[in-house]
Order: C-alpha cells, then structure tokens, then sequence
C-alpha cells in the first residue's frame, strides 16, 4: 500500500514577508488613486484587507513605491 505524507509548507522568511506586504500595498494605493478615491491610512484600512499596524508600519515604504510606479517615463 502507498502512502503519502503532506508536503511542509515552505519556509518564507520574514524580509520576503514585509517585501510581499509592500509591494501588495503598494499596488492597492496605486488602484485606489486610480478610481479616484484619496489614499489615507483611514481610506486603506477600509478599502483593504491591511490592519492599521501594518499601514503604520509599511505605509511609508509602500506610498514611495506607489509613486515610483505611477510616475510615467518619458524618453
């Protein structure tokens, strides 16, 4: 008889945590300012699935990429 044993689930360390947190963020703002709705924590915290310690805490890094995304290059 074959058996099988659920496979770990992988290790993800905490840096790829808060980067994947960031940039989640980040796409969320760049969406929010896209249909016209003014990005605040308040605003954040209800349109998302963010806690409001996660804002606190990667609002600023997220809003900087945020805004390096949306800045249109032109060459």
């Amino acid at each position: 008889m074959i058996t099988t044993q659920p496979r770990p689930a992988p290790a993800i360390s905490p840096a790829a945590m808060c980067k994947d947190i960031v940039e989640r963020m980040a796409d969320k703002m760049l969406e929010m300012g896209m249909n016209g709705t003014a990005v605040t924590p308040d605003s954040l915290a209800e349109h998302s699935n963010f806690t409001r310690a996660e804002i606190e805490e990667h609002g600023p890094e997220a809003a900087d990429l945020a805004k390096s995304r949306a800045v249109r290059h032109q060459g």
